[in-house]
């Protein structure tokens, strides 16, 4: 077998060397090696497959790390780690130890900044565009934006921001797939659809081909339009759009022609007065037919290695209980950003077309969309990750909560996430809903408790919020009838007299664990379901705390500010300074990649975690003898 191309490029400067025939060799090589690593890990494979060419047609024609490639989002930089000297620790990615999944300057100098979030891309390429200026450096920022981060507000607030201040080293590159990871909605799609099947819009395109015969190149500009797929109305539509906002427009290109890309960025660089806009067209998911078939569900396909319990996903029961409600209740509506699938609302608005929303990457607007709703009437849910739900904090406060109106979040993907590291943990939401006035805050135990919260929400005349677990269910049977919750009352699982576990959310079902570990040891632990944050079920906490005068508090959220804070509050507030509290929660700093299970083990929220940490913190002398337990077997053995 010929040894690989890819093998022979430890830095971007290398591909300088190569033919465009060697750079076809290396893309497929890298492709290949991205497929391979990827549906073995799990990561994102189709947008990953979608700008093979196109990182490398940048690292050919720009110097990196002097010149700054900015990438919205980071997680389409895996062809850009492989040529950038991590090829060899690339089979390693997302795994404890490994590659980061995102951008991560710690990896590397070739890394601008470690992102996650759609729509920042803009604004941080013009901030160091000007850094650069300010500090004399004589180099170039290349952002690198995917069209689905267009549809959030940031990118408008970058894009004005650019045409104002008008760098002179600053290149936007336009990758145009046609998707996010659903498919993309907004004013730009729609307007070229619009224009499209405006009545004179056929005509038009008749006289631009006549026109396209009789003038020098025109029909070469003709054709190459039709050779990427847009149509005479790529060279229209865009041309139009970006150059009436202030722009150099130059495209469409086709993003997997190494020839076109790189004629096009150095022709980029030549000054014009305005900062130019690589328009380029690509395709999700090239090289591998099933991305290609369905890149929304191989935008990242889940490893192999994932749970195979049977049990659903909580996104699915959120969803099937919220299209149990809408069947009966018209006034009951469903909002996403850009996340129906993850969410599992894509399945609803094929049943109820008119009542889910996806609103493309904009999470503010997503908020404020629904406080709108509910003002007159309606009853809105909307489904975001929690890792986003940040990006919304204030519409959460001043649209919502101040305005005391009936909005439901359902902050998905709370707490531990896994693979996809730091940038996506929901590790923050119980800090920053729990703050605010007129907030129910609440979060199940089981998949059965996540459809009577549902209802509840549905009920209440107010703000509330449901965080959910990323991944399965623990596999309780689901009651047939919804029923409402007393809103601010726990539930008591488990009697104990020695100590009490208050666990939150998921990790009640690892307490419960961890207390059937203690009374092995002869400490009696009780297990506290709180199902609410906010308000807190103090009758039920005083009530414990003054009868076994320990008490443990487990979550999947940081301490500072957490559920935790929660229960040493209402302590303080009765009075009850002597009652002994320990907290499990997670730590006041980003927790990396790796598996969800090794994330909880390290982090001791896990059954395993919470009997050492009860044992710690009140029991020293068993602590003690079950350390020397193992040590007296080695010895006996």
């Amino acid at each position: 077998m010929s040894p690989r191309l890819l093998d022979r490029i430890d830095e971007p400067n290398d591909l300088t060397a190569l033919t465009l025939e060697e750079m076809d060799q290396v893309a497929q090589e890298a492709r290949d090696t991205i497929i391979s690593v990827i549906t073995e890990r799990g990561g994102h494979l189709a947008s990953n497959l979608g700008v093979v060419e196109l990182t490398l047609a940048l690292h050919r024609v720009f110097e990196s790390p002097k010149d700054s490639i900015v990438w919205d989002t980071t997680n389409q930089t895996y062809t850009h780690k492989l040529v950038t000297g991590r090829r060899d620790e690339f089979k390693d990615i997302r795994l404890e130890g490994g590659l980061s999944g995102f951008g991560e300057p710690m990896e590397s100098p070739h890394d601008a900044l470690c992102a996650g979030h759609a729509g920042t891309g803009l604004s941080i390429a013009l901030g160091v565009a000007e850094g650069a200026a300010n500090r004399g450096q004589d180099s170039w920022t290349i952002a690198v934006v995917g069209d689905g981060a267009m549809t959030s507000g940031s990118s408008f607030e970058a894009l004005n921001n650019i045409v104002h201040l008008n760098p002179e080293r600053l290149i936007v590159v336009l990758n145009d797939n046609g998707m996010s990871i659903s498919e993309n909605i907004g004013f730009l799609t729609n307007w070229r659809k619009r224009l499209i099947t405006h009545p004179e819009y056929q005509s038009m395109v008749e006289r631009m081909k006549a026109l396209s015969r009789k003038v020098p190149t025109g029909e070469l500009m003709y054709r190459l339009a039709k050779r990427v797929n847009t149509g005479v109305e790529g060279l229209v539509v865009p041309t139009m759009f970006w150059t009436e906002m202030g722009f150099q427009y130059l495209g469409p290109i086709d993003g997997h022609d190494f020839k076109q890309l790189e004629e096009t960025f150095r022709q980029a660089m030549k000054p014009t007065g305005s900062v130019p806009l690589v328009h380029v067209v690509t395709h999700k998911g090239r090289g591998y037919e099933p991305a290609e078939d369905d890149p929304i569900k191989f935008h990242q396909p889940s490893s192999p290695l994932g749970d195979s319990s049977g049990a659903p996903t909580y996104s699915k029961v959120f969803a099937q209980t919220i299209a149990r409600i809408m069947r009966e209740d018209k006034s009951v509506v469903g909002i996403s950003a850009a996340m129906l699938e993850g969410t599992g609302l894509i399945e609803v608005r094929e049943e109820f077309p008119d009542r889910v929303f996806d609103v493309g990457i904009a999470e503010q607007h997503a908020v404020s969309m629904a406080a709108g709703m509910a003002s007159i009437g309606l009853n809105p849910f909307v489904s975001i990750y929690s890792t986003f739900l940040q990006r919304a904090f204030d519409q959460v406060v001043h649209d919502v909560c101040l305005q005391n109106l009936p909005v439901t979040l359902i902050a998905d993907r709370a707490g531990i996430v896994g693979e996809d590291g730091k940038t996506h943990h929901g590790a923050f939401d119980i800090s920053y809903l729990r703050c605010l006035p007129n907030a129910v805050v609440a979060a199940p135990m089981d998949e059965n408790e996540l459809q009577q919260l549902v209802y509840t929400a549905y009920k209440h005349e107010g703000p509330f919020a449901i965080r959910i677990a990323r991944g399965t269910a623990v596999g309780t049977p689901l009651d047939d009838d919804l029923k409402e919750l007393p809103i601010g009352k726990g539930v008591v699982v488990r009697e104990g007299a020695d100590v009490a576990i208050f666990a939150l959310g998921k990790s009640a079902s690892a307490a419960v664990e961890s207390a059937k570990s203690l009374d092995q040891l002869g400490i009696s632990c009780g297990v506290v379901n709180p199902i609410f944050v906010k308000p807190l079920d103090a009758d039920l906490l005083l009530d414990t705390a003054r009868k076994v005068g320990r008490i443990v508090t487990v979550e999947e959220n940081v301490l500072a500010g957490g559920f935790g804070s929660a229960v040493l509050e209402a302590l303080a507030h009765a009075g009850l300074d002597d009652v002994a509290v320990h907290r499990i929660g997670m730590p006041d700093s980003f927790v990396e990649h790796g598996t969800a299970a090794d994330q909880r083990h390290q982090l001791q929220l896990d059954a395993e975690g919470i009997t050492e940490q009860v044992l710690n913190a009140f029991f020293p002398d068993a602590a003690s003898r079950r350390s020397a337990e193992p040590e007296e077997v080695a010895a006996a053995t």
